[in-house]
């Protein structure tokens, strides 16, 4: 399965949006067709091919509630969670204006949605979330310092806490906010979870 967009290429800044023929993407095979790239000076960061779907499966079976989203992307996943009638409220966290400019009219979006430009590592969270869908991550840390830091900084605030695609399996129980234990369970669908513990209700 795939999510179309619908953004027309653009460049702005250090970013640019694409639209690339091929059978394949990433060393996946892809069926023949035109795919929508959105790329900085350094990395392919988001395509809308069937393997980005597959990374982002498992997050969007299981959405409901509150939603945090750590980047922008293509707004590829916006659509599904406009269909859906668990989700109340989707807030988008994108640091770059340069991706929001190029992305943020041409997308899917409706009431449920808000978008803040702000860097996720350092925005002044306020409020509580059902889910945290981070995929933010283009290699500005190593990965599994990004899984840490973005547990440590939003447990608290997030019942459930989802990355897409990784390869192993993470145990935190370095007394992350003292007695906190967040297990990141084996790969499904391209995402891992993590369920906080301690949060009160809302």
């Amino acid at each position: 399965m795939r999510i179309k967009v619908n953004i027309p290429e653009a460049t702005s800044g250090d970013f640019r949006i694409e639209h690339v023929t091929t059978d394949s993407y990433c060393g996946s095979p892809e069926p023949m067709d035109t795919y929508t790239v959105l790329f900085n000076e350094h990395h392919n960061i988001m395509q809308d091919t069937t393997r980005e779907y597959v990374e982002h499966e498992q997050f969007l079976k299981s959405v409901y509630g509150d939603i945090l989203i750590a980047g922008l992307g293509l707004g590829m996943i916006n659509q599904p969670l406009m269909d859906n009638p668990n989700v109340k409220s989707v807030t988008i966290i994108e640091k770059f204006q340069d991706v929001i400019d190029m992305v943020w009219d041409h997308c899917p979006k409706n009431k449920k949605f808000r978008l803040i430009h702000d860097d996720i590592y350092k925005w002044d969270i306020d409020s509580k979330f059902d889910i945290g869908w981070f995929d933010s991550w283009v290699g500005e840390r190593p990965h599994e310092e990004y899984k840490k830091v973005m547990v440590e900084k939003y447990g608290p605030y997030c019942r459930e806490i989802m990355f897409w695609n990784s390869q192993n399996d993470i145990d935190f129980e370095n007394n992350v906010h003292g007695q906190l234990r967040f297990v990141l369970p084996k790969q499904v669908s391209g995402a891992i979870s993590v369920t906080t513990h301690n949060n009160k209700e809302k």
